[in-house]
């Protein structure tokens, strides 16, 4: 989750950085589009207009306020407004303040411009230092001089633009110079006027982007809100699978658990019958060749279950158990062991039925002598869970693309509970039940199963069981030849 948090969060920034990006970009766009020459050309003439009705122009055609030295304290006997570099004293008297208009270098006039261009002013500097506005907002006299000192003080002469935070409001600017007969200023220009030391003519164009600010503080809060659920989402969805995977794990854990205390308990029981007998055996020596003779059939038992097991665990890797595969007939083999357990059969008065198909049988392709492991061991499994004078029945035949073995009996049954789990290793259906000697096949410890299903997998094939009404079958399909 913390990687998947980290890569979200710099995916977000990503995205925040190139929407940042395009949004300034655009701003500039609307900056440079406003026609600045034209409005400062306008600004100058009506400045010159008003200065010749009321005969305060100087000689250049400029008006009595200028940035410069003045005085801080605010406005002065001609109607400028000073400041520590704001506008200075200039040399009207006051009958001509008088005349003038609250702000005299405010001007709202100017070219009509689209309505995405409602939150702008200019500033222009003339080569007398004077400044004059031309504005489509309500700003102070001291605020227009602010932003004036802002963008001077940012930039050293050559066209620029910036930003500032003027009035509670964010503004894009964009500054240029001029020298006289509006030549613009550029590298080659400021080594003119220091040699020369042209007056300079400065304008600046401020354009209010506080909707842009608006519109990435929402993206940033949307994405912030997007990135949260997700996270969140993601969170549940990780949970959910995390414990759904670690079901298996956690199951084959407890059944690891349970396989190594069966296997202890399994292998605990002939090592307590051959320490007895062999006890036994000391202490009567006449009679020591039955004890010994014990001693080698509990051996034997304990040799067969460790042979069991190494082949169940050698069963996972598939190279370590390999098989031959060569085509031989089902049906024979089945008649074959059948043939085999009829003396044990007879004897617990069990009858059996075989259902084979006539003519040239069932030919699978599989290894014959594991085959036949397996029919040993589900006949075995019938006759151990099969009551006297039940009937147990065996049926080969052909399924689609495969050829099966059927091995079913009578009896109680296999429990819905225990269904799921009678091809685990060392379970037993009825564990009330215990080994009998002499038994057929392996299977009394309860691996005779595992071990069927073991050999049907690797043989290509699958094993199967049903129980019901009191029948139990156990199917094995194997690939055909």
């Amino acid at each position: 989750m913390l990687s998947l948090t980290a890569v979200m969060v710099a995916s977000f920034a990503v995205i925040f950085f190139m929407q940042f990006q395009l949004t300034r970009s655009a701003d500039a766009e609307r900056l440079a589009e406003i026609p600045i020459d034209v409005i400062t050309n306008a600004m100058l003439e009506r400045r010159n207009a008003n200065a010749q009705a009321y005969g305060t122009m100087g000689p250049d055609g400029a008006t009595a306020g200028a940035i410069g030295e003045g005085d801080p304290s605010g406005a002065d006997a001609a109607g400028g407004i000073s400041g520590g570099e704001g506008l200075s004293g200039g040399t009207g008297g006051q009958s001509e303040s008088s005349q003038r208009p609250e702000s005299p270098f405010i001007d709202n006039s100017g070219p009509d411009l689209a309505l995405d261009y409602s939150s702008f002013f200019v500033l222009n500097v003339d080569t007398q230092g004077e400044l004059s506005a031309f504005s489509r907002v309500e700003l102070s006299d001291d605020q227009y001089i602010k932003a004036a000192e802002m963008a001077r003080g940012h930039n050293s002469g050559v066209s620029k633009t910036g930003e500032i935070k003027l009035g509670g409001s964010h503004w894009l600017y964009s500054y240029s110079a001029r020298v006289a007969g509006n030549m613009p200023l550029s590298d080659e220009s400021l080594s003119q006027i220091a040699l020369s030391g042209l007056p300079v003519n400065e304008s600046i164009v401020f354009l209010n982007i506080d909707s842009s600010d608006k519109a990435m503080k929402r993206l940033l809060l949307n994405m912030f809100i997007l990135g949260a659920c997700v996270i969140a989402g993601l969170f549940i969805i990780s949970l959910l699978l995390s414990n759904r995977a670690l079901k298996p794990t956690e199951e084959g854990l407890r059944r690891q658990r349970r396989f190594i205390a069966d296997a202890s308990h399994e292998l605990k029981t002939p090592l307590a019958i051959i320490d007895a007998n062999a006890e036994a055996a000391l202490a009567e020596p006449a009679e020591s060749a039955v004890w010994i003779g014990r001693i080698a059939d509990e051996s034997e038992r304990m040799r067969g279950l460790i042979e069991d097991l190494l082949f169940l665990a050698r069963s996972e890797d598939a190279a370590a158990v390999p098989l031959e595969t060569l085509p031989f007939d089902l049906s024979a083999a089945a008649e074959r062991e059948i043939g085999s357990v009829e003396a044990v059969l007879f004897e617990r008065g069990i009858t059996l039925e075989s259902k084979m198909p006539s003519g040239s049988g069932v030919i699978v392709n599989s290894d014959s002598a594991r085959v036949r492991q397996v029919i040993l061991i589900l006949l075995d499994n019938a006759m151990k869970y099969t009551d006297r004078g039940g009937h147990i029945t065996v049926e080969t035949g052909i399924v689609r693309r495969f050829g099966f073995i059927k091995v079913s009996n009578t009896g109680e049954g296999i429990s819905a509970a225990d269904m799921p789990h009678i091809f685990d290793r060392f379970y037993r259906a009825d564990r009330s039940r215990t080994s009998q000697g002499g038994s057929a096949a392996p299977g009394g410890y309860g691996l005779g199963l595992s071990i069927a299903k073991a050999i049907a997998e690797r043989a290509g094939g699958k094993i199967s069981a049903e129980s019901e009404n009191g029948l139990t079958a156990f199917t094995v399909e194997l690939p055909l030849a």
